[in-house]
């Protein structure tokens, strides 16, 4: 067998003389899945482009690239990344336009000086969980997919929440059904787990939590929504794309829902009634105020 190695960051499959669109998009498919595959089973990240952002030629720029290549008229192709079928003749003449990347800075004096208001806070302390939540929100930022960075943001709200107690009677019900389980006639192992699953529920859920934590964010509005609204969605969203829903969420929601996520997350993290320190004579303090 013939050993070959390739040194690139990109890898091309082409394929030819297909007898129609569906046959050639067909067949694309079918080396994808066993590329995926193949890298999987070699423990080798790619991106197939299922999810990537992509950029596009304007007509204007695609007319003047086919005025001026030299020789044979040409077809001026987006050199999408991702599945792609087009005719073989003219021969064409691939184009990158990468997509916009906006970058937001700050003035390092508006760094500073909010710093500079907080330094002397004796009681000023993040706690572990803070500590975890801050660096996910940091890492978030230079995600450049849109799911990966919209769920690092989720992670970080998640992180900060500690569900609280249900009502009584919810707690009185759970506890009833406890008692069933433990007098059911079940194996041992799967009536252990019924009743560990059953404990669980005497806290409230994380999508309850989550809502909790966000109305400590007031009257603020986040794409038009109330902070527990806008928390409510997003951990729908959240589970859409953990559990594999299908159809799956658009590029385009998931990035819509993340820029905005993102703002809510960083005042979350800054808020005063949210970032608290334990008073060393035992009670709680406000800890951050911005």
């Amino acid at each position: 067998m013939e050993r070959w190695a390739v040194d690139s960051s990109f890898l091309i499959v082409r394929g030819r003389n297909y007898v129609s669109i569906a046959a050639a998009e067909a067949a694309a498919r079918q080396w994808r899945a066993a590329l995926m595959l193949s890298f999987a089973k070699l423990n080798i990240g790619a991106d197939f482009g299922t999810r990537a952002p992509q950029g596009q030629l304007a007509d204007s720029g695609r007319r003047i690239l086919q005025e001026h290549v030299p020789g044979q008229l040409r077809q001026v192709l987006d050199d999408v990344h991702g599945i792609l079928v087009f005719p073989s003749e003219p021969t064409p003449l691939f184009v990158t336009a990468m997509p916009v990347r906006a970058v937001l800075s700050r003035p390092v004096q508006e760094v500073v000086t909010q710093a500079l208001a907080l330094v002397d806070r004796s009681d000023l302390v993040l706690d572990d969980a803070q500590l975890v939540a801050h660096s996910l929100f940091a890492s978030s930022f230079s995600e450049a997919s849109v799911d990966a960075r919209f769920l690092m943001l989720m992670m970080a709200v998640e992180t900060l929440i500690k569900p609280d107690d249900r009502s009584d009677a919810e707690v009185a019900l759970v506890d009833h059904l406890i008692d069933q389980a433990k007098r059911a006639d079940l194996p041992v192992r799967e009536r252990d787990s019924l009743i560990g699953s059953l404990r669980s529920l005497r806290k409230q859920s994380i999508g309850q939590a989550g809502q909790s934590l966000a109305s400590r964010l007031g009257d603020q509005q986040f794409s038009g929504e109330s902070p527990a609204e806008f928390f409510k969605n997003c951990y729908t969203l959240r589970s859409h794309l953990v559990h594999g829903k299908v159809p799956r969420p658009s590029r385009e929601a998931v990035g819509l829902r993340a820029a905005t996520l993102q703002i809510m997350v960083g005042r979350l993290l800054s808020h005063r009634n949210i970032v608290v320190a334990d008073d060393l004579e035992g009670g709680q303090v406000d800890g951050l105020g911005i």
